[in-house]
């Protein structure tokens, strides 16, 4: 009979898994404490939410950083190709057609720079026809000082092959002229043209 006798170990052995998972209340708590996961939870799922915001916005900070840089590389681009053609049409001229001259200036310049060139124009036109004058201007070489959405000033080196009664073989002056140009709509005005 002692070879029959059996410890409670061996019971526990001899019983299926199921019934043995049943009793077996001393490794598993079912009833975590209460909250414990919750505030974890919670915390990642703000944190996670604050890094997406903050990744939005820095993208969108970027977006905009290389939106503006290639807006004022456009409006360097274009004020220095209008003032390039502005100053070539107010360096060239023919003593046969100032008006045409004049009319092309004017036509691309601020109200107040259209007033003061028509004033000087008038005081050259019976000089240039009286010695038969005419000019080409080209630009060698122009850059812009400083750009804005509604301004700017760019420097212009300028070559101006004149000939007259004078000089009919004709000479070449080279100047320098500091230019500034507003905004007018979709394009860049003449507003002051002075040499420099």
């Amino acid at each position: 009979m002692a070879a029959e006798a059996t410890t409670d170990g061996d019971v526990w052995e001899d019983r299926a898994p199921e019934d043995r998972a049943r009793e077996d209340t001393s490794t598993v708590d079912d009833d975590p404490v209460e909250g414990t996961d919750a505030p974890r939870r919670s915390t990642a799922r703000i944190v996670s939410a604050l890094v997406v915001v903050a990744l939005v916005a820095a993208c969108a900070w970027l977006g905009y950083l290389v939106w503006s840089d290639h807006r004022e590389d456009e409006l360097r681009r274009s004020a220095a190709e209008d003032a390039t053609r502005l100053v070539v049409q107010l360096a060239s001229y023919d003593h046969a057609d100032v008006d045409a001259n004049i009319e092309a200036v004017v036509a691309e310049s601020t109200p107040e720079f259209a007033d003061r060139y028509r004033e000087v124009s008038e005081g050259l036109r019976e000089l240039l026809a009286n010695g038969q004058g005419t000019s080409t201007g080209t630009v060698t070489h122009a850059g812009v000082q400083s750009v804005d959405t509604e301004r700017a000033v760019v420097l212009v080196f300028l070559d101006q092959e004149i000939t007259n009664v004078t000089v009919p073989e004709g000479r070449v002056d080279a100047s320098r002229m500091v230019v500034t140009l507003v905004r007018g709509g979709n394009r860049w005005l003449l507003d002051s043209a002075e040499l420099a």
